[in-house]
């Protein structure tokens, strides 16, 4: 209840920006003054999820939606507002949350974002919404704003289970982190981690170098070969993706000795492929209407539509394109590597599971390079 609850109010504040002017106001009604929100602020917020019933969370949803419906009618005045209460607040974690989504919705100035950057960083996941956190994170982070205690804060939440309802996205804390550290600028994703390895807590150190491992940059791997906590790492799953990362792994040569693509038009596709809402709809309707017309014209079924869409260059991204990845494998040389990281950086245009999925093939094709070339040897366990 209070996951749905909270995602719901999220997505009102996100997806529904204040205005400048008040809405449904009447010609003698005036609207709330910062004096007037600051009290409402006080009496809606305070409270407590986890000492709350299901009802209470219900009539406490309906008074949070009439507050900042409030601070809608009250335009730009109430933005100023917001922003000034956020400034000051710092031990009400809820509200936090909620005003740095709507601030962020609203006003997209440099000073505005560092604020909400600096008070999500309060955030205290047991009251606080981590979806909304990682979600506005991760749109700061693309907006050029420095957020890497954000990301640090992921990795010391033991435990995580992060849930994007808009997409059923279930994350742990190190999933939910690779969404940050990946869309960074590749420099300070690595000194970042590279930080962490020194952290006092065990998990965050496996962690960091979990998603430092994740990085594949000659940095990286120098960092690693030369870490003494690589033999510590106690869970399974980050200690597997390391040694897939870390340990030369000789290919099958059979498995990649008739590659579907050539190297020109894998490189090709990669740089055809959208990246942002706007590119995505600018494709479908041109290479998307085409193919689908194309398959109309043949009658083709489900089994044939499948067939064409396996045999063919991808349009929209490259998960699951078998063929294509095996290609790439196959033909591409280390002068593309980084390339295919500045890809796989482009590919994590929002929190999604079509992003992770496009995010974690390039990643498999980067691994299947590092073996078939031998990349970064002076540094990977052979």
């Amino acid at each position: 209840m209070r996951r749905i609850i909270f995602t719901w109010l999220f997505f009102i504040l996100v997806g529904a920006p204040v205005s400048s002017a008040p809405l449904h106001q009447s010609s003698s009604s005036q609207p709330p003054s910062c004096d007037e929100l600051r009290a409402a602020k006080a009496k809606t917020y305070g409270f407590h999820l986890a000492q709350m019933s299901e009802e209470q969370i219900r009539a406490k949803t309906e008074e949070v939606g009439a507050f900042w419906k409030q601070v809608q009618a009250a335009g730009s005045e109430g933005v100023s507002c917001v922003r000034s209460m956020l400034a000051e607040e710092k031990t009400d974690h809820v509200f936090q949350t909620d005003a740095a989504s709507m601030l962020f919705s609203a006003d997209r100035s440099p000073e505005t974002m560092n604020l909400v950057r600096d008070a999500l960083a309060q955030a205290d996941f047991q009251e606080s919404d981590a979806a909304a956190y990682l979600t506005v994170a991760f749109e700061l982070g693309k907006a050029g704003i420095d957020i890497r205690p954000l990301a640090a804060k992921l990795l010391s939440y033991p435990n995580a289970s992060i849930h994007i309802s808009e997409h059923d996205l279930d994350l742990d804390s190190d999933t939910a982190a690779l969404f940050l550290y990946g869309s960074m600028d590749q420099a300070h994703a690595d000194e970042a981690l590279t930080f962490l390895l020194r952290d006092p807590e065990p998990g965050v150190r496996s962690g960091a170098a979990h998603l430092l491992a994740e990085q594949m940059t000659e940095e990286s791997f120098r960092t690693l070969s030369s870490w003494d906590g690589l033999s510590k790492v106690e869970e399974d799953f980050r200690r597997n993706d390391l040694q897939t990362i870390m340990k030369y792994q000789k290919p099958n040569k059979v498995d990649f000795a008739h590659p579907k693509f050539t190297r020109e038009q894998v490189l090709q596709a990669i740089a055809a492929l959208p990246h942002t809402q706007k590119e995505f709809d600018q494709v479908m309707s041109t290479k998307g209407a085409a193919f689908d017309q194309q398959l109309r014209e043949k009658q083709a079924t489900q089994q044939e539509i499948a067939q064409a869409v396996a045999s063919g260059p991808p349009i929209y991204g490259i998960a699951d394109h078998t063929a294509f990845i095996t290609s790439a494998i196959a033909t591409l040389q280390s002068s593309d590597f980084d390339t295919i990281r500045e890809a796989r950086h482009k590919s994590l245009f929002n929190v999604s599971d079509e992003s992770l999925a496009e995010y974690l093939a390039y990643t498999q094709i980067m691994i299947g390079l590092l073996n078939r070339l031998d990349l970064f040897k002076d540094h990977r366990i052979h």
